[in-house]
């Protein structure tokens, strides 16, 4: 058993959330690791939350709320600005942790030196059978370069240092892709270390095509704010402007064919080719 004298403060933001929060919370008041505290963050629900989080029994919860509701990103600075742990947590309040998930993670920091921790999960949707994420691996050596190409740590499968967080904390501007977006700042100016097992379990929605035409703006404000990082890694520009194109393909051709364009331009790929042609003749076919 690892020795629990370091305390880590897990920030938990909840929106409405009163159904899902009993398992995520036994999931967390459960974890191996037990010098924690939780800090459940009541995003001004209407459902109940405050109250049901006044029948926990555990010292370790502590529920904090304010009366407008400000987003995912406000109630996570909220909670870890409160928080008084070495190191810093953050789950969603409709995910579920392995019980080992956090003695795994601080190990994992611990032996490697790094500032922060993540690992894998289940996706599990709606419709269909769960699958491991992320996708692809992750090359310390190149951190920055993966994460611009795509994100690999939603933000409950991170563990940190706390200074990580102190330096960054999550822009509230982001409704989308907060995760991705501290990811990044943080492959930027600290060392990362992945944890190549799921170590939590994460319900997804389905994924339509106006699902992804939403994301489409979501994207491109990303983009945007990293521009300078893109610009100075074309590899991982490519992909971005890709995926950008991608989501636009199916109701948007024109514009979709604008980053294909890029993309081939960067890559110089067989497949950006493709996608070009596609969008260019979907265009035309309107």
């Amino acid at each position: 058993m690892m020795e629990q004298q370091e305390l880590i403060s897990v920030v938990i933001p909840s929106y409405n959330r009163r159904d899902s929060l009993p398992a995520c919370l036994e999931s967390v008041l459960g974890q191996r690791y037990a010098n924690i505290e939780v800090l459940v963050v009541d995003d001004a629900s209407t459902d109940g939350t405050m109250d049901y989080l006044q029948t926990v029994r555990d010292p370790r919860l502590r529920a904090l709320g304010y009366g407008e509701n400000r987003g995912a990103c406000y109630a996570r600075n909220y909670g870890a600005a409160r928080a008084r742990g070495t190191y810093l947590a953050f789950q969603d309040s409709d995910d579920t942790w392995a019980p080992d998930k956090l003695e795994k993670q601080l190990a994992c920091l611990r032996a490697s030196g790094a500032d922060l921790c993540f690992c894998g999960m289940n996706r599990i949707p709606v419709e269909g059978k769960p699958f491991y994420y992320p996708v692809h691996g992750f090359h310390p050596e190149r951190a920055l370069e993966d994460f611009l190409a795509e994100n690999r740590a939603g933000t409950q499968t991170m563990l940190m240092r706390r200074q990580v967080w102190e330096e960054l904390r999550f822009d509230e501007s982001f409704r989308r892709y907060q995760d991705w977006d501290f990811a990044i700042r943080a492959a930027a100016r600290f060392s990362l270390v992945y944890l190549p097992e799921a170590l939590a379990d994460s319900a997804v929605g389905e994924d339509s095509i106006s699902a992804a035409v939403k994301s489409y703006p979501a994207l491109v404000k990303l983009y945007a704010k990293h521009a300078a990082l893109y610009a100075a890694h074309p590899a991982a520009d490519a992909v971005m402007n890709r995926r950008m194109g991608l989501r636009l393909l199916a109701s948007q051709p024109a514009e979709a064919a604008e980053h294909f364009r890029k993309s081939l331009r960067l890559s110089h790929k067989w497949y950006d080719l493709a996608y070009l042609i596609r969008a260019r003749v979907r265009s035309l076919s309107k």
